[in-house]
This record gives structure tokens, C-alpha cells and sequence, in this order.
């Protein structure tokens, strides 16, 4: 609403007939406001000298509007009000791919082996074998080959079974690595990303080395290298090689690995780690293994058929092992 007041001051000159003031608001002040609000509150300001009181006007009745008076001692942030001066808040960071295991450097001096432990025998699962030794880990020693690039974990645990089972002697990943490449393997074809699980399963096959995934035990692990089947596993690389002192325990299946043996007399894992300068024939106990293993839910890629090689026996030499012609060795690696 628009209102209208004139303030009138009697006692000084005006001109009715032109109509002219005479002064600044000491005869008449013209207001004209809009809609009336509340004001906040004010300092005190100086006196305007009205003559006649503004309060001997009667003022309209005007609607209670809110206080606009702050509720708290200046200086002092309405927790009602948000603060614009802060910054806002971070969006929260996209979920990061964990990457492949760093290789570790090579040890200056071999890690002591495992203190023999008594085992009882599994209740289900291959009989235990008199010498204790669920396969033969020596027939792997002519496969192993240091990866020494990260990433190529896979196509190096592929490279040694491939050998073992077709005959050939593949002591560099790159064959394998420009084939997975050809297929289209590696996330967005970066073979420092690694590769999957699923991906290697198909590598191996293509090779010429049927396999499959299966999540496992301990006990199905030893009646496969007992029968002699080759055995990849999918195992947390910080607890394999650095067990008990692991910096950050990331749970994360970031490694692939031969399982060579399992020694239940001495209560180890023997191990063909392509990912570790030492890993020939490397050591672990099996609670270490196993915990590294649990945490990709114990997978493993498992070869098909069994390799006589690789069944339980103690007379076998690695040497002649390596050297014995493969009847199933049926293509190429291009």
C-alpha cells in the first residue's frame, strides 16, 4: 500500500500561492513510501530538527513483520545462516582401480625359512604323502624367470605352466604379453595395468593349455598338486613378500603366482614368483600363504589335465623334467 504524509512545520514562511518551499524539512516533507517494513535496528542518527513531532501523526496499523535483528553478538556466525565464505565441501574421489603389486627389491640376504611345524592330516583331501610333499616343486625350477616389470605377473605365471606343460622354454614374458595385447587382454591395452583373472584363463587356453577358475581350499590345493596339476593362485602380493611387516593391509588379490609344492613336514608353501628376484623355489609358511590366498576368496586358475611331472614323486630331476618332449604342445606362441 502507498501512504502519504505531510509533514507541515506552522511556524515558518510558505508561499501558498507559488507553492515553493522555503527550507529543506523545516515547512514541508513529502514521504512517500511503499509497502512499510520493519526496520532492523539502527544506530541513533542525527536529529532532522522537525518542528512538529512525526510522532504526533497517527500511523497507520502495519503488519508485525519478522525481526531482522541478528539473534547473535556481532562478530559471531549464525549457525542458522550458512557461512558462503567457506569453501564447499569436496565431492568425494571416484573409486581408484587398485594397481598391480610393485616388485620388490632383491633381498641381500634370503630370508630364513619357516621353523617345522606338526601338521595333522586333513581330514578330507589327498592322503598325506610319506615324505610329507604334495607335489613336485622341483620340476618347476627350469620355468621360473624373473618378470622385472610390473604388470606382467600373469602372462609370466602363464609363461612357466605353458612350459611346463607344451616343452618349450620361455624365459621372457614378452611373447605372452604381445599376444594378450593381440587379444585385447589388458585394461585399456596397458599391460602395466595387469590383467584379470577371467583374461588370463583365456590366455592360457589360447596357448594351448586348457584351465579353468575355481574358488578353493587348502585341501583342494594339495589333492591338485598331488595329482599333479598345474596351479596359478590370486594372492595379496604384501603378505607374500613382506609377511607380518606389510606397510598397509589393503585385502587386495593383486598378484598371480605358480604353486609349485606344499611341504606339511616343514609347514611351507613352495612357490615359482615370478614377481620376486628370489622367488625360485621361494618359501612361505602356510598360514602366511593361506591368508595371502584368502583374499581373493582362494582362486585359482587351474590347468585341466595333470603333467606327470608335477604328481607326486621324489626321484624326478628338473633338469631332465625340462627336457622332456610334451605330446600336447599343439601351437605356437605368435
Amino acid at each position: 500500500m502507498n501512504e502519504h504524509f505531510d509533514f507541515t512545520d506552522t511556524s515558518a514562511d510558505h508561499d501558498a500561492a507559488s507553492g515553493t518551499n522555503t527550507d529543506d524539512y523545516s515547512d514541508s516533507v513529502d514521504h512517500s513510501l511503499g509497502d512499510t517494513l520493519a526496520a532492523p535496528s539502527m544506530p541513533t542518527m542525527p536529529s532532522m530538527d522537525y518542528v512538529d513531532s512525526p510522532s504526533a501523526v497517527s500511523a497507520p496499523d502495519m503488519p508485525e513483520m519478522p525481526s531482522m535483528t541478528p539473534a547473535s553478538a556481532p562478530g559471531v556466525p549464525d549457525p542458522s545462516v550458512p557461512d558462503l565464505s567457506d569453501p564447499p565441501s569436496e565431492s568425494p574421489s571416484p573409486a581408484v582401480v587398485p594397481e598391480p603389486a610393485l616388485l620388490p627389491e632383491p633381498a641381500d640376504v634370503p630370508p630364513p625359512a619357516p621353523e617345522p611345524v606338526d601338521v595333522p592330516p586333513p581330514a578330507d583331501g589327498a592322503p598325506v604323502p610319506e615324505d610329507g610333499s604334495y607335489g613336485t616343486p622341483t620340476a618347476w625350477t627350469a620355468d621360473w624367470f624373473y618378470q622385472e616389470v610390473n604388470g606382467y605377473c600373469g602372462p609370466s605365471s602363464i609363461a612357466q605352466v605353458v612350459s611346463e606343460y607344451t616343452g618349450l622354454n620361455i624365459t621372457d614374458p614378452q611373447q605372452l604379453v604381445d599376444r594378450a595385447l593381440e587379444l585385447g587382454l589388458f585394461p585399456n591395452n596397458d599391460p602395466s595395468m595387469g590383467m584379470t583373472s577371467a583374461d588370463m584363463e583365456i590366455l592360457m587356453e589360447d596357448q594351448g593349455v586348457p584351465c579353468h577358475l575355481e574358488s578353493s581350499s587348502m585341501q583342494d590345493l594339495e589333492a591338485k598338486l598331488s595329482e599333479g596339476y598345474g596351479v596359478i593362485a590370486m594372492v595379496d602380493s604384501g603378505e607374500i613378500w613382506y609377511p607380518g611387516t606389510e606397510t598397509y593391509e589393503d585385502d587386495t588379490p593383486d598378484h598371480a603366482l605358480v604353486v609349485a609344492g606344499i611341504d606339511e613336514n616343514r609347514g611351507v608353501v613352495i612357490l615359482s614368483d615370478p614377481g620376486n628376484p628370489d622367488g625360485n623355489q621361494f618359501e612361505i609358511s602356510i598360514d602366511e600363504f593361506d591368508n595371502a590366498w584368502a583374499d581373493s576368496d582362494h582362486e585359482m586358475l587351474v590347468a585341466d589335465d595333470t603333467d606327470p611331472d608335477l604328481a607326486d614323486s621324489t626321484s624326478v630331476d628338473p633338469g631332465l623334467a625340462a627336457l622332456a618332449p610334451k605330446l600336447w604342445a599343439l601351437i605356437p606362441l605368435t
